[in-house]
């Protein structure tokens, strides 16, 4: 019996640290509740970028390197009635690229400026019942040149104008989960260099996010004075629950080092459905431009447009590191566009109407994994299928399917370095369809840049504007922001 009781003492003090440790990873992030958020952020940053893609069709091969700058503001508003998101940026890409069929190469460059501003805005009721005023405002111009092997040399001006607002009503509740992860980082971190007296239950670790959260978000105007009340307010907190074994320089550093270094994840928890209407007006003008001939094509077209939506979003931290998001979407609806061409060389003008049903549906799962303090890396699968009827024409099906890898490290507080990839394979894929932006993957080339899912921290999510139909398609993006703030 003694011999028993001793190797049962053995086991017990050999596995305490892992079962300590198992005790707070198993803490239940799906069920965490967030307190009252008001977050504000501006980066400036810049990326390099790569693209292209072969068709096997016709043998033709594109490929595309651009370097970009961004000044990019972001806004979060989580209360009890209210839930918003405000994004707003300046962006600046300058792109060269090639493209070879058969024998005849062309090359060119494209510089693109664009501003643009997205908001989310969901007004609660009981059970969790809310209206939707959401909405996005988009300016882009663009000038492109481009040589061909026969020395003919082409310049284009364009000029687009997109709003779309979006009227919702729905049930169900993303919270987000930072501050409770931080919560569980700091006592990992106290617990591994022997500084935590204690393992905390479920009921002190959300009393420690608590405090993380309403001291993140509170403003100073000399960070060195935030830093030091926030250090003030973690550490007492810790004292008062008695979770702190012995306060010295090793606890103040292991705190230090988890609060200011480590980077707030975003990852959210709960179900979404929502359903409404989308209307919008996009408009565009494009000037075409050969210098052997003095004329100029100008072209100027007015789309309206009005579509009915559905989305559903399924957001779950299956433990510690790991978090699966599911996002479905539904898109119907009409638009119509007149068109106006002026050709200066014979003095013409051709006037052109063009009615469209169109409907998108959509669906991208997203995989992330969250192994310490400042690394994420996920894959999103997904693929999106699109049917357009136009009068007196075909009725067109396309696709567009693939994966996405994303990945993000933390060299400092401020800094950050990510990196995004995509392959996919397009054939008559309709990209002109206003798809929920804040569910998943925005198709639309005015939207692109608002393509903002839950576990992605880069202000520039990958594009699919540039591709070759009926393809296999490649795009990564390598890039390092700076937090001003």
């Amino acid at each position: 019996m003694n011999k028993y009781c001793f190797l049962l003492l053995f086991a017990a003090l050999f596995s305490f640290p892992l079962f300590s440790q198992t005790n707070i990873k198993n803490y239940p992030l799906k069920d965490f509740i967030a307190p009252e958020i008001e977050y504000r952020r501006m980066d400036l940053g810049t990326g390099f970028n790569s693209n292209g893609g072969n068709n096997f069709d016709d043998k033709t091969g594109n490929n595309q390197t651009s370097l970009n700058f961004y000044l990019y503001y972001y806004e979060y508003l989580n209360l009890k009635n209210v839930q918003r998101t405000e994004v707003s940026s300046f962006h600046t890409d300058y792109a060269s690229g090639r493209r070879k069929k058969d024998s005849i190469k062309n090359t060119g460059y494209n510089l693109n400026t664009s501003l643009w501003y997205a908001t989310q805005t969901r007004l609660y009721r009981k059970n969790n019942r809310f209206w939707g005023i959401h909405g996005n405002l988009n300016y882009t111009i663009s000038t492109q040149r481009s040589k061909e092997t026969s020395e003919e040399r082409k310049k284009y001006l364009s000029q687009n104008f997109q709003i779309t607002p979006y009227l919702s009503y729905g049930k169900g509740r993303i919270q987000p989960i930072e501050s409770a992860r931080q919560a569980m980082d700091i006592l990992l971190s106290l617990q591994k260099y022997g500084r935590l007296a204690k393992t905390p239950g479920k009921t002190m670790i959300d009393s420690l996010a608590r405090v993380a959260n309403r001291i993140r978000y509170k403003r100073f105007f000399d960070s060195r004075f935030k830093r030091i009340y926030q250090l003030e307010e973690l550490d007492k907190a810790l004292q008062n629950m008695g979770l702190v074994d012995t306060a010295d320089m090793v606890y103040f550093a292991n705190l230090s080092d988890i609060w200011n270094y480590a980077l707030s994840f975003k990852r959210g928890t709960g179900i979404r459905y929502e359903g409404g209407l989308i209307p919008r007006v996009f408009s565009r003008i494009y000037k075409a431009e050969d210098p052997n001939i003095p004329e100029e094509d100008k072209k100027q077209t007015m789309t309206y447009g009005a579509f009915g939506f559905f989305s559903f979003n399924r957001m779950r931290p299956i433990s510690y590191a790991w978090q699966s998001d599911l996002m479905i979407d539904l898109t119907v609806g009409y638009d119509f566009s007149k068109t106006k061409n002026e050709n200066n060389e014979n003095n013409e003008v051709t006037k052109e109407d063009h009615s469209y049903f169109r409907s998108m549906l959509n669906a991208s799962w997203q995989f992330g994994y969250f192994p310490n303090t400042r690394t994420f890396a996920g894959i999103t699968p997904y693929a999106a299928l699109t049917y357009k009827i136009e009068k007196d024409a075909d009725k067109t099906f396309g696709m567009n399917t693939g994966f996405q890898i994303s990945s993000y490290y933390y060299l400092s507080p401020r800094l950050r370095m990510s990196f995004n990839a995509r392959i996919f394979y397009v054939k008559s894929f309709d990209q002109n369809i206003p798809t929920p932006f804040w569910n998943t993957v925005s198709y639309s080339s005015t939207n692109n840049n608002l393509m903002r899912s839950t576990n992605d921290n880069v202000p520039f999510p990958v594009n699919v504007d540039t591709y070759e139909s009926n393809a296999i398609n490649y795009y990564f993006r390598f890039s390092l922001s700076y937090a001003l703030f």
